[in-house]
This record gives structure tokens, sequence and C-alpha cells, in this order.
């Protein structure tokens, strides 16, 4: 029994000990650092949460963060990465990129955080390196001054967040930024861009959605940002620059994306892009004055992969330039006013060594006449638009061969002849067909064997005014992914198949008015009851269908069906 107390006592002995030890270890750990919790930095913490309690979440996105027990840590909050070494948060990224909104938000409205105000207890964040708060929405607020003052900060998104008031260009202290991002918010025009150049590191920055009518020289600005990679000025009412040559000095020689959709540059902005000849990869002057003719500059962008000219009033249809853009992928010319023959265009066009390289060419809506060439050369083409023109003349079955093609767009032209299952016959990543057109007059005829399976699985295929033939085309049953059919006016004069509900089934948009389809509506009240249908938009109208008075009630009353110039029974 003795044996057993010497024991006993000196088990208690030393679990006394191991208890003295802990306590004097946090003791000591406390005494380092006053204010860590776990492993997160008290103050930052406390300022953390002054921030949460000035949002609205309705989706309890930020549930992780909190003052409970098992909250301690802000270290493991959503949203907060901080140092492993010293606790400090070193990035506070709230936006889609990182949420997780897949099951919590995306029933929600547009923004699934709110608030009056970014709260100014964020300074205490002084360590922050990263602070990214897209669409969170601050209803109007101002740029909060404290920012100016986060002195570590590499990186700056609050993009899309509804901040107000003057355009917050204490962001000019922040010389360790690598990427701004404050587009699209509500700020008041800006008069200058003189704090830009003292952002010396910057690699990346968009303003889209910024007033600068006023800021003539801000090409100069751009010019002395040495690190920059990627410019975003969407919407900006940006003007033509004033170039002078001091413009040239000190230019960034690797800006490699520059997009300037929707603002009121002309041609001379050639003048200022030819700094970058030997750097550009990415151009887009969408929406823009561009006129007269291509100019001659852009040939000399041997670099670049991706050139958005599209709905501006560009003319001609002499390209010469293009012949040396040899590293070409995408070309977008759509909606100018370009004319000529199609055949020379493209032949100029791609002549020498774009041909192997283009994946996207799009033509649309400009003044193109003539025939189609046999484009076959342009091995790598995946999308090739060229609706809306003067074009004649039949579709050559060549392009059967251009295996690679997942997008063909020819409507609105005058296209005729033949269209047999040569014309697909290597189109495996065929996915969008448009040979539509609004002349019922169409000349194009399509050929197909009654059992044909094509190699490709649609999601959009639009064929109106086309003539097909009088059997509703069997084939369409094998399209398993398709949403979206457009076959009016096909002249069509059939029984409408058993096997159409099921096609509808997944469907967006079904139109097969004008033709001569008979027959009356299967009893449709259990098929159409199922919610899978009532995205459907079904065009039935100028048949010889016969509908049941229930039926036309239950299918208006979903308004998924236009029942026009039928004969109900």
């Amino acid at each position: 029994m003795q044996s057993h107390r010497m024991c006993l006592k000196l088990l208690l002995a030393f679990a006394l000990l191991l208890l003295q030890c802990v306590q004097g270890g946090e003791v000591s750990r406390k005494h380092r650092d006053a204010n860590v919790t776990g492993r997160c930095i008290e103050k930052e913490r406390q300022a953390l949460l002054a921030f949460k309690r000035g949002l609205v979440d309705e989706s309890d996105v930020l549930s992780s963060w909190g003052s409970e027990i098992q909250k301690q840590d802000c270290c493991r909050w959503i949203g907060v990465s901080c140092s492993n070494q010293t606790g400090h948060v070193l990035q506070l990224d709230l936006s889609y990129k990182v949420m997780d909104l897949s099951y919590k938000v995306m029933d929600k409205p547009y923004y699934s955080l709110e608030g009056k105000m970014i709260s100014p207890k964020l300074i205490e964040l002084q360590y922050l390196h990263h602070l990214d708060l897209h669409w969170i929405n601050f209803n109007g607020s101002q740029f909060p001054n404290f920012i100016g003052s986060l002195s570590n900060l590499r990186y700056l998104d609050l993009s899309d967040t509804l901040l107000g008031g003057k355009f917050p260009s204490q962001v000019g202290n922040l010389t360790n930024l690598q990427h701004l991002d404050l587009s699209f918010n509500d700020f008041t025009n800006v008069e200058n861009l003189d704090w830009l150049p003292l952002l010396s590191s910057l690699r990346y920055l968009d303003l889209s959605g910024t007033n600068l009518s006023n800021v003539f020289d801000w090409p100069e600005a751009i010019n002395k940002l040495p690190e920059l990679t990627n410019l975003t000025l969407w919407q900006c009412d940006l003007p033509s620059p004033i170039l002078s040559p001091l413009s040239y000095i000190n230019s960034s020689k690797s800006l490699a994306s520059v997009d300037l959709y929707f603002n009121h540059l002309s041609t001379s902005i050639f003048l200022w892009l030819s700094n970058y000849n030997t750097s550009l990869v990415y151009l887009d002057l969408t929406y823009n004055f561009l006129a007269d003719s291509i100019p001659d500059v852009l040939g000399n962008m041997s670099t670049l992969t991706h050139l958005d000219l599209s709905n501006n009033q560009l003319e001609g249809g002499d390209p010469h330039s293009f012949s040396r853009l040899c590293s070409l992928q995408a070309l977008d010319l759509s909606s100018n006013i370009l004319s000529g023959q199609l055949s020379k265009f493209v032949q100029i066009l791609f002549s020498t060594c774009a041909q192997n390289s283009l994946e996207i060419l799009d033509l649309s809506s400009n003044h193109l006449a003539g025939s189609l060439p046999d484009l076959t050369n342009l091995s790598s083409l995946e999308v090739l638009r060229l609706n809306n023109n003067k074009l004649s003349g039949g579709i050559p079955e060549s392009i059967g061969g251009m295996s690679k093609l997942n997008t063909i767009a020819f409507h609105m032209n005058s296209l005729e002849g033949v269209i047999s299952e040569t014309h697909f016959s290597t189109l495996s990543k065929l996915q969008d067909l448009d040979l539509s057109s609004q002349n019922s007059s169409n000349s194009l005829v399509l050929d197909i064997h009654a059992d044909w399976i094509p190699p490709f699985q649609l999601y959009s295929i639009k064929l109106g005014s086309c003539k097909m033939g009088l059997h509703f085309p069997k084939w369409l049953q094998t399209q398993k992914q398709i949403i979206d059919v457009d076959i009016s006016d096909a002249g069509i004069s059939d029984i409408l198949p058993s096997w159409f509900w099921s096609l509808c089934r997944n469907m967006q948009s079904m139109n097969l008015t004008g033709n001569q389809i008979r027959g009356s509506f299967p009893d449709l009240t259990l098929e159409f009851s199922d919610a899978s249908f009532n995205n459907l938009r079904l065009d039935l109208s100028s048949n010889k269908l016969e509908v049941q008075l229930l039926v036309y009630y239950l299918l208006t009353s979903q308004e998924i069906m236009f029942l026009e110039k039928f004969q109900i029974a």
C-alpha cells in the first residue's frame, strides 16, 4: 500500500511539474508577443472584425470570421493569409476567385457582400501585400485615404466596388504596387495621371470605366511605367493622344497586352503603339473611331497573337500589312466597312506566315463580295465568321477538311448551291453552324441522306430559309447537346416525329415557323409540366398543326410557345 501511495505521489508531483512547465512556456510566449492569439496578431484580428462589422453578409460567406474560441486564429479565416514566421496578415482576398460561392451566393443578388465604407481599422494591417475586395458593394462611399499608407501593398484590386468621390491619386504613394485594378467604380473625372509614374514597379493596370476624357497626355504617363505588361482602359472616354517627341522617351518595352475597348481613339493611336512593336501580343481597339484604311504600321507588330479592330470604320480591301503578322492566332475585323473581293483579301491576309497559326477569323458585317475561297491552308482555324457580307456562289466542299473548326457563320449572304455530307466530313469539333438567311429565296439546298449520322455534336444550328427537303431532318435526333435550332422556312412538309419532344427537353430555342408541318399534338400536359421545359422558346407558327385548346392554354401560360396561325381544334 505504501509503495502504491509513493507511486501516486510521484505521479502527482510529475503532473504538477508538467503543468508548471506548460504555464511557464505559455507565459514566456506571451511575454515575447503579448498580442498573438494562436498564430494571429490580436490587433490585426480586431481590425478584421471591425471590417466585418461594417459589412452586410446575408449569405454568411464570412462565417469563419468570429470571436468564438474555435475562431480565434484569424489566419484560418476565409480570404485571410498570414506569414508563417510572424503571424502578420499578408493577404486579404474576398473576391469571387477565392470565396466559395458555389452554393451560398450564386442564388443571391450580384453582390454577396455590401458595406457603407471600408473600415479605417484596416490601417492596422501594415504588413499587407495583397488586398482584393472585388465585387463588394460599398454603395458610393469615398475611397479610403488610409489605403495610401499601406506601403507594403503589391496587389490592389478594388474593382466593381462602387466606390465614389474624387479619384484616389494617393495610390501613387504605394510605390511597391505591381498590380492595380480600380475599374468600374463611380469616381469623378480624372484631371491628370501625374501620380501614375510613381508606381515604377507596376505590371498590371486597369482603370476601366474611369473618365479620362481630360487627360490628353495619358500615353506619356503609361510610357513611364518601365515594368508594365498589361494595360486595360475600357470605356474611359480616352481622347486620341497628342504625341510629342517626348512621348517616346523612357518608353516601356515590356507592354504585352493593351485593351482600349470603347473609347474615342483615331488611327493616330497606332503611332503610339508603334513603341511596342516587339512586345505587343494582345491588342483590342474595338468600338473606337478608327477610320480610313488599315495602317501599315500594324505589319511591324511581329509578336501580335490577338488583334481586334472590330466595330470601327476601317475601309478598303488591301491589307498588305497583315501578311507580316506571323504569330497571329485571332483576327477580328468585324463591323467595319471593308470592301472588295473576299478571295483577294484572304490571299493577301495569309499569303505567307500566319496561315498555320490563325485560329479565329472574323470578317463579318463588312462589304466583302465574291465567292468563298478555298480556306484549307488555314489549317489551325477553329472559328470562321463571314456572315453579313455580300458573298455569293457556293460553299466549297473543301471546308469539310478543316477538322479543327468549331464555329461556322456564313449567314446573311447570298450563297447558293448544294450542301452535302462532304461539307461536314471531318468536322467532328463543330458546335455552332449558321447558314441562315432572312431572304426566303435563299438558294442553299441541303442534300443529306436520311440515315446520315453527323460526325459532330452541335450546340446551335441555324438553317433558316435553307431548303432541307420535304422530310423532317432525322439526323437532328443524334444531337444530344443541342440547345438552339432554327429550321424555319425550310420547305419541310412532314408529320412532326415522335422523338421531337424528347429533343426539346434540354433546349432553349426551337424555330420551325413557316413550314408545312402537319398532324396533331400528342397530350403534352405531362411532358410540359416538367420544369426542364421552362426555358424553352418554341415557335411552330405558320404550320398546319392541330392543337387542343387545353394544350394551347398550358403552353402559352408558360410563355414558351408561339401558336399564331395554327389550325386550333
